[in-house]
């Protein structure tokens, strides 16, 4: 199984950059399924329907997210629909009773199924999660009593401190297939295969390669600078960046994994 995994993607001009980059990778590369973090896909901070179904367009099968998943109210309310191709992340405190799911199972037909699961860090992360460590174990157990469980599991673990990324790998690398780190925009060159698992700290982001995320500069520095803050703009010019991991997972175990990243 082939599966292209895409970094944060960050605004408008992001969406625009996967547009622009991912009809001709799904060419070269024809992965099984496409997935991407979207966390920051409507204006920077959070995502909407209409615009998953905007990413859906340009090639994308399934979305992840991240602490911004809650930052668009009526997304919020729109996450009761369990039919969104989303998941957000699993381990918050009382999570069977939030909108959204925390995993899922996917069903790509000949070519097998896999599992999705989302969780977020709690070193330097807003929202008081639970423990990540204690959350996937839990997890694990409830999804190895589905019957015919696929053995295909990716982790898109979004979260700031590499240590916290790493280790996380380190303790589920004969449990599942991949831990990918999301959140910080930065993409990593560590990508590796620990025993049975792909990682990488971080995928990185699609966007303005001439920003801080996706802020623009000068408005980046004000706020770093000064006491008092200034809204935060998307920069929409300048080279645009895509940041990607393809893997390659047979039978659940990782064989491969490669960094593809462009920039225009």
């Amino acid at each position: 199984m082939k599966i292209l995994f895409i970094g944060d993607i960050s605004a408008e001009p992001g969406r625009e950059t996967v547009k622009a980059i991912l009809p001709k990778l799904k060419e070269k590369h024809k992965p099984d399924i496409v997935i991407a973090n979207c966390e920051n896909a409507a204006g920077g901070i959070g995502v909407n329907k209409s615009i998953l179904s905007e990413l859906q367009s340009y090639g994308i099968d399934y979305f992840t997210s991240g602490d911004h998943i809650w930052s668009i109210k009526k997304f919020v309310e729109e996450l009761y629909d369990t039919n969104l191709p989303i998941v957000r992340p699993y381990n918050y405190e009382g999570s069977s009773q939030l909108p959204g799911k925390g995993y899922d199972i996917i069903d790509l037909g000949a070519k097998g199924s896999l599992v999705v699961i989302n969780l977020i860090g709690q070193t330097f992360m807003n929202g008081h999660p639970r423990n990540p460590f204690w959350a996937i174990d839990e997890l694990l157990i409830q999804l190895h009593q589905i019957p015919n469980l696929p053995k295909t599991i990716i982790v898109d673990f979004h979260a700031e401190a590499t240590s916290e990324k790493l280790c996380l790998a380190h303790y589920l690398r004969n449990r599942v297939s991949a831990v990918l780190g999301t959140h910080t925009h930065v993409p990593t060159c560590d990508q590796r295969i620990i025993e049975n698992c792909a990682y990488v700290s971080d995928v990185g982001m699609v966007g303005s390669l001439d920003s801080s995320l996706w802020v623009n500069f000068e408005i980046a520095v004000h706020n770093l600078k000064f006491p008092f803050r200034k809204i935060m703009e998307v920069e929409t010019k300048g080279k645009m960046v895509f940041n990607s991991i393809l893997l390659e997972i047979e039978k659940g175990i990782a064989k491969k994994i490669t960094r593809i990243d462009e920039i225009i």
